[in-house]
């Protein structure tokens, strides 16, 4: 009734919601809030219950909902996400594929450099397969070690990259995790340009050129050789696959993403470029290719590998180093001050 005083246990209800909303508006966890005074001043000190009163503030702040939607996240197994994997493995092709457009002079230059490194590389290719094809015989360490590491440019490099995912998944590492699915990206891409370009030149390998045309820096067929019927029912198919090496490609594309992805530590790009140097060794003790074969193909993956890791850092700019998760912050509790506006942010 009108003039009757509100009973004491409605005016503590009014007065404890009052204060809930107070807290939550204030001293939500992570957010920091401004209360309005002109002329406020805050004397004496008080303590927060920040377990039992998080909880109600928590309770009262209405967060999104995460989509459900498997399409829609930013998963590597998304297939709409740039950050997908798939998605991303289809820009890095496109961005490679039109990088020529991209080029500036520094470009050009080191396009030019490469063009002349290999042309000059193709006139001594017979004198360093010379040399090369007769060090298995001379040193019994290099016939039973290069064709080990020869395979590290094919199927122990695979192997290699599949171990570190899968070990660095189990101990929650995400940063292997997603370095060993950057190795793949820069492999499969740097496997398709190469192949292209095999595809495109039909080179002779050393071993079908030394026992076929003996040309001396083995015969270039041209393109589509290696689908021409009558030709390759007279040719082995190693007539037309030698320029440029794969597995010098794959070699670096897989040093490339590791040394990119660990430059802090010094020693990483260290083993992992002399890992690949070495693949590229064995394919000319090997006989399996020349050297300026090995020298396309290595830089073939290196670049790979650099576009792949370079597109990933613009993509994850803030990427979380471990997949366990919960960064250590410290509870900070900072008033805050700014003109006529005062408050508190209290984060734990």
């Amino acid at each position: 009734m009108k003039g009757e005083k509100l009973p004491f246990i409605v005016k503590k209800e009014i007065a404890g919601i009052l204060r809930t909303f107070v807290l939550c508006v204030l001293v939500s966890p992570g957010i920091s809030c401004l209360g309005y005074s002109s002329d406020l001043q805050i004397s004496g000190s008080f303590n927060i219950q920040c377990d039992s009163y998080s909880k109600i503030c928590l309770s009262k702040i209405n967060y999104p909902e995460p989509s459900h939607n498997f399409y829609k996240t930013d998963s590597i197994f998304s297939f709409r996400s740039p950050k997908g994997y798939f998605p991303s493995l289809l820009y890095n092709f496109r961005h490679q594929a039109t990088s020529p457009l991209r080029f500036k002079s520094k470009e050009w230059i080191i396009t030019g450099a490469a063009i002349g490194i290999t042309a000059a590389l193709i006139t001594f290719d017979n004198n360093i397969d010379e040399w090369a094809k007769v060090q298995k015989q001379k040193h019994n360490w290099v016939n039973k070690s290069s064709p080990v590491i020869s395979r590290f440019g094919s199927n122990y490099g695979s192997y290699t990259v599949i171990a570190t995912g899968l070990i660095s998944a189990v101990f929650k590492k995400e940063k292997g995790v997603q370095t060993s699915l950057l190795a793949t990206q820069a492999m499969f891409t740097s496997a398709v340009w190469i192949r292209l370009i095999k595809i495109l030149s039909g080179r002779e390998r050393p071993l079908a050129d030394y026992t076929g045309s003996k040309s001396g820096w083995g015969n270039w067929y041209g393109p589509f050789a290696m689908y021409d019927q009558d030709l390759a029912h007279k040719r082995p198919a190693s007539s037309f696959d030698s320029f440029p090496s794969g597995h010098a490609g794959a070699a670096f594309a897989i040093a490339t993403v590791f040394a990119s992805q660990y430059k802090d530590k010094k020693a990483v790009p260290f083993l992992c470029y002399s890992a690949a140097t070495l693949v590229g060794i064995s394919r000319l003790t090997e006989h399996k290719h020349w050297a300026s074969d090995v020298f396309l193909g290595g830089l073939i993956g290196y670049f790979c590998g650099k576009q792949v890791v370079g597109h990933y850092n613009k993509t994850h700019p803030d990427q979380v180093p471990s997949l366990s998760g919960k960064a250590k912050n410290k509870t900070e509790l900072v008033f805050i001050q700014e003109g006529t506006r005062i408050g508190f942010s209290l984060k734990w």
